[in-house]
């Protein structure tokens, strides 16, 4: 619900920084595996996925973590598997053993836990899975625009984020995917962990979906108090699977209040204009009531919690001021 958007030069300081960072961690990892004497089906998956010269394993592993092409990886990599060892790297009630064997090995090469700690780069500036969060200069979850996900200085100068990593696509199902860049969603504890778990609906995807997809709305009722926050998803799927995922229309009743603060401060702007203030307290005011009380609509919905539901409730109450 909130559109992940970076800047060309941020993009390529998250693309130089983790592509040396793969470089560093888990190509010497690949090739150490990749040179076993001999050709059991294991290596002949990592050679078909990663290729058998240094350089091909190189590029294919970097694009496997730099690339915005998830899908393709996710069908490239099941069908490889397929191919080798003839069935579904999903079959684990038959063949479990054998796929958490493999899931083991890319784990072992990715290591998206030792992602957590990072490690220093050739300019002497650290990477890791904080600071790729921050460099993405998100300040509230992309999934509930409800829950601020900020830096902050840790003991050791590190800094250190209040954000989960969720991984759209599952790394239990789609290991292959675990330090893709595209695939990690800077979001909030109560999202990541409590909402969606091991859940593995598609939902919104931050990086893809406009922040519209889903469109905050009230009923149109007589009196200040908003009795609903109801949310709009235009029958997209993703939409659709993204409130019930974070149940988003339940946690946003949470936020009557605020709805109704917002309904009750536009009516009254909406019939008095600037002279609001004069007309419902008696009192003339030498600054700018608009800017005041809806300070939230020059706003990126990425940098405060609310601002989203605060603009969606304005621009739908303006167009009925308006009929």
């Amino acid at each position: 619900m909130v559109k992940i958007e970076v800047s060309t030069a941020t993009r390529k300081h998250i693309n130089d920084s983790h592509k040396e960072y793969i470089e560093q961690t888990s190509l010497p990892k690949l090739e150490a595996m990749i040179k076993g004497k001999r050709m059991t089906k294991k290596r002949k998956l990592l050679m078909s996925l990663f290729g058998d010269m240094p350089e091909n394993r190189k590029s294919s592993l970097i694009n496997y973590c730099l690339s915005a092409e998830l899908k393709d990886i996710v069908d490239k990599f099941n069908n490889t598997f397929l191919m080798i060892y003839g069935f579904e790297f999903s079959d684990l009630e038959k063949h479990g053993a054998t796929i958490e064997a493999i899931r083991k090995e890319l784990n072992f090469i990715f290591n998206y836990v030792g992602f957590n700690v990072g490690t220093k780069l050739g300019n002497g500036e650290k990477w890791n899975r904080h600071e790729f969060i921050t460099s993405l200069g998100i300040k509230v979850c992309p999934y509930c625009n409800r829950q601020y996900i900020t830096s902050y200085e840790g003991e050791s100068d590190n800094r250190k984020t209040t954000a989960d990593a969720d991984h759209y696509y599952p790394k239990v199902e789609y290991p292959i995917l675990q330090m893709n860049i595209f695939n990690l969603i800077p979001s909030c504890g109560v999202c990541n962990s409590r909402m969606k778990g091991t859940k593995n609906k598609k939902h919104l995807y931050p990086y893809e979906d406009p922040s519209d997809s889903l469109i905050f709305k009230i009923p149109l009722e007589v009196g200040e108090r908003v009795s609903e926050i109801i949310i709009d998803t235009k029958s997209i799927e993703r939409a659709e699977a993204s409130v019930e995922v974070f149940k988003l229309n339940k946690v946003y009743q949470a936020h009557l209040d605020e709805v109704s603060e917002v309904k009750k401060y536009i009516e009254e702007y909406f019939e008095f204009g600037d002279k609001v203030y004069e007309a419902t307290h008696g009192l003339s005011v030498p600054f700018d009531i608009f800017s005041i009380w809806f300070s939230f609509m020059g706003k990126n919905i990425s940098s405060e919690p609310l601002i989203k539901l605060r603009q969606d409730i304005f621009k739908q109450l303006k167009e009925e001021h308006k009929k």
